[in-house]
């Protein structure tokens, strides 16, 4: 890979994930992600729109990808991860058996501000989805002003993301802002619902909770709600849409933690 070529990454939350990201970044390449339960034709249109060189999969995504990967001309390179070198086809590469063969060393890319860094998908509701295009400067300025400036992320904050990596609200804060202080993430490939999200609150017990109006309303709802603690929890973001009063106050009646609206 070269600079300023992009990397589409159509794999679940992990730590591949989060590594590859920021191999990705660190050589100058533009990173690209998209949600892991699209069909063929979805991730076709990624592809020609971003005109990858670089798709990493994994088991679940790789049979859609290989469908999308197949209609075109110039065939990207896909890097899977968590696949047996007997399970791949030509063109495509295993991630474990690569990254288990590289240095341990990588020198940063030479960079300036104004290069393209990160490619965020709107989510389609008024046509296709479009990319907004971020140069490095962008997530900086995220970081100083909203991370530090609002939230106030500390080296002893534990992030725990509702919507996946993919969407760069919560890659930002459970997978780069946070450890721009020192902090830590609680990265899970399960599919997020109220049941798996108060497992892992009672078991890593998270200091900022990455939040949506939907789930907000769902945990709130749930009939076990109030037998779970969130004290944990010093505060809540919330995104992708306005989130409800109604909502807003059953949340604080039910856990008592405060949520900050950050659209």
């Amino acid at each position: 890979m070269r600079k300023q070529e992009r990397v589409l990454l159509a794999l679940a939350d992990s730590a591949e994930f989060v590594a590859i990201w920021y191999g990705a970044q660190k050589i100058g390449a533009v990173t690209a992600e998209v949600y892991t339960f699209l069909p063929a034709k979805d991730y076709t249109y990624y592809l020609e729109y971003t005109g990858a060189s670089l798709v990493v999969a994994d088991r679940d995504t790789l049979p859609r990808m290989r469908l999308a990967v197949a209609g075109r001309r110039a065939k990207p390179v896909l890097l899977v991860v968590g696949a047996n070198a007997d399970e791949l086809q030509a063109g495509e590469a295993s991630f474990e058996a690569l990254a288990g063969a590289a240095s341990s060393e990588l020198a940063p890319a030479d960079t300036r501000t104004d290069d393209v860094a990160i490619w965020k998908f709107t989510t389609g509701s008024t046509g296709q989805p479009k990319a907004c295009v971020h140069p490095l400067r962008s997530p900086m300025a995220s970081y100083l002003n909203y991370a530090r400036g609002v939230l106030d992320l500390r080296a002893d904050d534990v992030v725990l993301p509702v919507p996946k990596l993919f969407f760069g609200y919560a890659r930002d804060l459970a997978a780069l802002f946070n450890l721009g202080v020192g902090g830590a993430g609680v990265i899970f490939p399960e599919r997020t619902t109220p049941e798996v999200l108060f497992a892992l609150i009672e078991r890593h017990r998270p200091t900022v909770m990455v939040q949506v109006p939907t789930m907000i309303k769902a945990m709130v709802n749930h009939p076990e709600a109030g037998k779970h603690d969130l004290s944990s929890l010093r505060l809540c973001t919330s995104a992708g849409e306005a989130l409800p009063e109604e909502a807003h106050r059953r949340w604080l009646d039910v856990f008592g933690v405060e949520v900050l609206d950050g659209i």
